[in-house]
């Protein structure tokens, strides 16, 4: 019996170090999402877990803003010369809700989703991944069997074989059965085990020197007129190689956020741009406000940290093309216009009343529902932007923040608000624009607000 102990210490050592490190992104039991902006509809693709291979697999399209509808191509392709399925959704004008689909893949691995709606087209990079059982499970079960066949083997010694041997057998039970419940127990601190189709990791020594992507922000026409469309599209280099970045994670339910703002504020777009080539990353956008308009995209590389970049462009009017060099005064901007209130007012509260540059201040906003569901993985963004355009933030809803990719609450459930909670910490004193933003029956509302912050030790 002593003899087995350091064999079981052994064994409990071995299995905390033996999995691998918890993958980027998602586990193999969590669904891949991609947030699209794509022909004039926001939409979320939601590609379901899969828990076999070969299978069908499961996909629903969101529809957040549907606009005038239309049809959704999908079409999956593996990336190791495998078979390829396609099926299609057809979303109703002005119908918000969610749209199934179902697909089929033969193998696990990296795959390429492509969706297609009107004239634009998405290629979405994709890991099929299945759930692997980690090996303290294994261990765990394999033990509890042990145990169960030493307990018959106990009871049968004792009956026809004599002491001695039901006395082995015993001991067998028992040193089981302590190792079955010590890795249960530790299985919290094992690490988990990688699903199979997981990407191998970047190098270690590699992540930590990885450039940030060089930005190449355009639109076309250069100079978009005032009631037109145009396209806004965000190229993406490498800064030591050159080559374009093809290697966005899947972050808060997208490869890319960008967000597109009139130098006053009275235009306002959250987006996320499709991927029709390696790098490339483009939106289609109707102008609007004339003058001046900011871009701010946030991404995240694989194994490297994320990232913002900006961007400037200009809106003409009366079918003038705009000048760059004479932009809208940002002194005379008075923030987004307001909305009209709903049930809760759409009044942001902050507490304190007067927020102070550099300290911490909780802003609640009451939309008046109970009924509010995730976007984008949260309950509620706020993004926020300086008058001059110079900062941009975006914090998320404080109490439904998402801190495991593996529990990402689904579209469609319900039961967050009335109140949304925000903690954030503005830079600067002055004038700032923002904006929070949440979901409900999957139409995505937008709340302006204005808010001046003032400078340490400045009474209130």
């Amino acid at each position: 019996m002593k003899r087995l102990i350091p064999l079981l210490l052994a064994s409990v050592a071995l299995l905390a170090w033996a999995g691998p490190a918890a993958a980027h992104g998602r586990g193999g039991d969590a669904d891949a999402r991609f947030a699209q902006t794509i022909a004039g509809m926001e939409i979320t693709v939601v590609v379901r877990a899969s828990v076999r291979v070969p299978a069908p697999l499961q996909v629903d399209v969101v529809a957040h803003d549907p606009g005038r509808g239309g049809r959704v191509d999908l079409t999956i392709r593996s990336a190791e010369g495998g078979g390829s399925s396609a099926g299609s959704v057809r979303i109703e004008p002005g119908r918000a809700g969610m749209y199934p689909a179902l697909l089929s893949v033969d193998r696990v691995g990296p795959h390429e989703l492509e969706v297609r709606a009107g004239e634009e087209r998405s290629l979405l990079p994709l890991a099929v991944l299945v759930p692997r059982a980690p090996l303290w499970e294994v261990v765990m079960y394999a033990a509890f069997a042990c145990a169960a066949v030493a307990l018959v083997g106990a009871l049968a010694g004792a009956l026809w074989f004599g002491r001695a041997v039901a006395g082995g057998f015993a001991g067998g039970f028992v040193v089981a059965t302590v190792v079955a419940f010590t890795v249960g127990v530790l299985s919290p601190w094992f690490a988990p085990a990688a699903p199979d189709g997981m990407p191998p990791a970047p190098p270690q020594e590699v992540t930590p020197g990885r450039p940030n992507a060089q930005p190449v922000v355009e639109v076309a026409p250069e100079r978009p007129v005032r009631g037109s469309e145009f396209v806004l599209r965000l190229a993406l280099f490498d800064g030591s190689s050159g080559h374009p970045v093809d290697d966005l994670a899947e972050h808060h339910a997208a490869l890319s956020h960008v967000v597109v703002t009139s130098e006053d504020g009275s235009y306002f777009r959250h987006v996320h741009p499709i991927r029709p080539a390696p790098g490339v990353y483009e939106v289609r956008l109707g102008a609007q406000a004339h003058g001046r308009h900011r871009v701010y995209a946030e991404f995240e590389r694989t194994g490297a940290g994320g990232q913002l970049v900006t961007g400037a462009f200009t809106v003409g009017d009366d079918g003038r093309p705009g000048d760059p060099s004479d932009p809208s005064d940002p002194s005379d901007a008075a923030g987004p216009a307001p909305v009209a209130a709903g049930p809760g007012g759409n009044a942001l509260v902050t507490e304190p009343a007067r927020p102070v540059a550099g300290r911490p201040v909780r802003l609640t906003l009451d939309t008046g529902h109970a009924d509010l569901q995730p976007w984008l993985g949260m309950a509620g963004h706020l993004i926020v932007r300086s008058r001059d355009g110079g900062y941009l933030g975006h914090v998320h809803e404080s109490r439904s923040m998402a801190t495991d990719a593996r529990n990402v609450p689904d579209e469609s459930v319900t039961g967050y608000g009335p109140r949304l909670e925000f903690a954030f910490s503005f830079p600067r004193p002055g004038r700032y624009l923002a904006w929070t933003q949440y979901a409900r029956n999957y139409e995505i509302v937008t709340v302006p607000h204005v808010i001046d912050v003032a400078a340490e030790g400045h009474p209130r």
